[in-house]
């Protein structure tokens, strides 16, 4: 491990940060990250750790992996106020947008040569370093491990290649059981859990406290989730011809990312087909409206939006991307349909919905008819529905479980 660490602070990095530095010339995002990471020493200079009786250190790579900690760090603070909580990211997507009030410092992790990581630890002298998912920055995790500081690793996901890194935490939290068993047979002297995600913990508490919810079995509402073009040619304008919209009381377009296109591109066909329509920029209760349909033009509330619904088209599986989040409608016990790219990190959560009939994959646009009409049984709707909040309900708990493993 020393070699690997003197080869790959005097080699590999040095490598590595000319690249970037070079790269941040022409991508704007490459160069926020890398400018980041450099004050990241100013501010650990700046923080007062004197303040705090305990510092957590929490590492993630993006705003999405920071969602899996998210409950975890709640609790540390719940239990007990004087702790701190520091926050790093690698990608400008977590730094900029995680916005947590439990976070007492947040930064770019430094750049990671033994010397810089060895002066931010000494800094804050954290109790424990968590990392998040398989993020792994070998000096961070062998600096933590000469200061005596224990590093837990969350969210854990098996590849062979990381059996490296496996072998530097003291305590290993996994998601799925396949994991579990391969980390644990290849890591014999190490603590590996099986706790799940904590991302499902996270999810289904901002649910519980999401306000205007719906009974389900009162009304049948629609969303169309993530919208992009690919989905808006293939899924909503062939609904949009159908006598299915006739099924639905409200039906909600969010795009994938607001512009004055997408904007004018709905208004401009539900005009055309002769719909009511309004668009809306905050959360509120919908179904108040007088109007059919319901644009959504502004970020940060499709997850409370499905607290309104009962069905919902995730989009994204007709675009390279593939599909966005569907453990949240889920958790709002919508059925979920989806297109036929979903190799991303969302395809365990769409195998296992699918096999469970709480989602369904559509194909084309016969599909998504088919499975509408099929959904119109109140029977079935039912089962389906209880499927996929069932779904989410037994895969949470992950939060509980890593705290038990963390308490003095």
């Amino acid at each position: 491990m020393i070699i690997f660490i003197i080869i790959y602070n005097f080699i590999i990095l040095p490598v590595l940060f000319i690249s970037s530095i070079i790269l941040a010339i022409f991508n704007k995002k490459v160069r926020k990250g890398l400018f980041g990471r450099i004050n990241s020493f100013s501010r650990l200079k700046e923080f007062n750790r004197d303040k705090y009786s305990k510092i957590y250190w929490f590492h993630s790579s993006s705003h999405g992996e920071y969602q899996q900690v998210e409950t975890l760090i709640k609790k540390i603070k719940k239990r007990d106020g004087k702790s701190g909580i520091i926050a790093s990211f690698f990608s400008p997507s977590g730094f900029e947008n995680v916005k947590d009030k439990n976070i007492d410092l947040k930064l770019y992790l430094p750049i990671d040569f033994l010397f810089m990581c060895t002066f931010a630890l000494k800094i804050t002298k954290p109790k424990i370093v968590f990392f998040t998912s398989n993020d792994f920055w070998p000096s961070f995790l062998f600096a933590s491990k000469k200061l005596n500081i224990p590093t837990i690793l969350t969210s854990a996901r098996y590849n062979k290649f990381y059996n490296t890194f496996f072998k530097m935490f003291d305590k290993i939290f996994c998601i799925k059981e396949n994991d579990f068993n391969s980390i644990k047979n290849q890591n014999n002297k190490k603590e590996v859990f099986l706790a799940g995600n904590p991302r499902f913990d996270r999810i289904l508490g901002n649910y519980n406290n999401t306000p205007h919810k719906i009974i389900h079995s009162s009304t049948e509402n629609l969303t169309f989730a993530s919208m992009w073009q690919e989905d808006n040619k293939v899924i909503l304008e062939n609904f949009l011809n159908s006598d299915l919209v006739d099924t639905f009381n409200k039906i909600f377009i969010v795009p994938h990312e607001l512009s004055k296109n997408y904007l004018n591109y709905y208004c401009s066909i539900l005009e055309k087909k002769g719909f009511s329509y309004k668009t809306v920029d905050k959360y509120a209760n919908f179904l108040d409206l007088n109007e059919k349909f319901i644009i959504v033009n502004k970020v940060g509330f499709l997850s409370k939006l499905y607290s309104q619904s009962t069905h919902t088209y995730v989009g994204g599986g007709f675009s390279k991307n593939g599909i966005h989040n569907i453990v949240e409608p889920a958790a709002a016990s919508n059925v979920i349909l989806f297109g036929p790219n979903f190799s991303n990190a969302n395809k365990q959560d769409a195998l296992s919905l699918a096999q469970s009939k709480g989602g369904f994959l559509v194909n084309d646009s016969e599909d998504f008819s088919k499975i509408i009409f099929d959904l119109k049984n109140k029977n079935f709707y039912n089962s389906c529905s209880n499927s996929a909040k069932n779904y989410v309900i037994d895969n949470a708990g992950a939060t509980n479980v890593i705290m038990e493993q963390i308490i003095e």
